[in-house]
Order: C-alpha cells, then structure tokens, then sequence
C-alpha cells in the first residue's frame, strides 16, 4: 500500500503566528502553495489556507492583522509519514480538512498532503 510520503509535497512552507495576513498570502503565491505551516516560537501551531484567506477578508480582517487570527489554530492533526496513504484520507475526510501536516520520526513536520495529492493517490490505487 503507498505511503503517505509517497504523494506529500515537500519542502513545507511555515510562517510565525505574528506574520501579517499579505505577508503570508504573498508567499503563497510566490511558491504557489495553497497552505503554510503557523508556528509560534518554531512550533506547529496551526494551517493557513487560502481558503482562510477568503475568510478572514469577509469577516472584517485587515491584511496588515497577523495570521494567527485567521488559521486553524486549534488541535494540529497530523500523519507519519510512513503511514497508510488511505489512513491520510480517512482523516482528511473524517476531519473536513483539505490539508495534512507530515512528520519524520523526530516528529518534525516534513511536508504537506493536500487533497490534491490524495485524489492523486486514490487514482493511482484504481489504476
């Protein structure tokens, strides 16, 4: 069965919690990700999306206001990444997120499953 290292993007782009919402949206274009790791003091706090871009705009926030007011910043989940890609599936889809935090087996966030990467995954395993 594939791995969830098989398909996640890596390397992860990650932002402090304090960063402004342009700053952050900027480089989203930039590396044309749809998703940033938020940290406060060097650790996984959260996920900024472009989705949470649209969102934090239509609510009234400014994009000088830090990320942190705009991010899913409660419980981070996150897969191994030799895990089951279809366990990553399972959670994405369980859990309504579009994007999965990966970690090595320091724990250290190493890369992204987004769920692009895991239609790709599901089309391979019909194949």
């Amino acid at each position: 069965m594939p791995k969830v290292k098989d398909y996640m993007s890596s390397p992860i782009f990650q932002v402090e919690a304090n960063t402004s919402i342009q700053e952050v949206c900027k480089l989203m274009v930039e590396r044309g990700v749809g998703s940033v790791l938020v940290t406060e003091q060097g650790q996984p706090k959260g996920i900024f999306t472009d989705r949470d871009a649209i969102k934090a705009f239509a609510m009234g926030l400014s994009p000088s206001d830090e990320v942190r007011l705009a991010s899913t910043m409660e419980h981070l989940e996150v897969i191994h990444m030799d895990d089951d890609v279809l366990k990553a599936i399972d959670i994405m889809t369980k859990r309504k997120i579009r994007h999965l935090p990966v970690k090595d087996d320091e724990g250290n966030i190493i890369g992204m499953l987004s769920i692009l990467d895991a239609s790709k995954a599901m089309s391979d395993l019909s194949k």
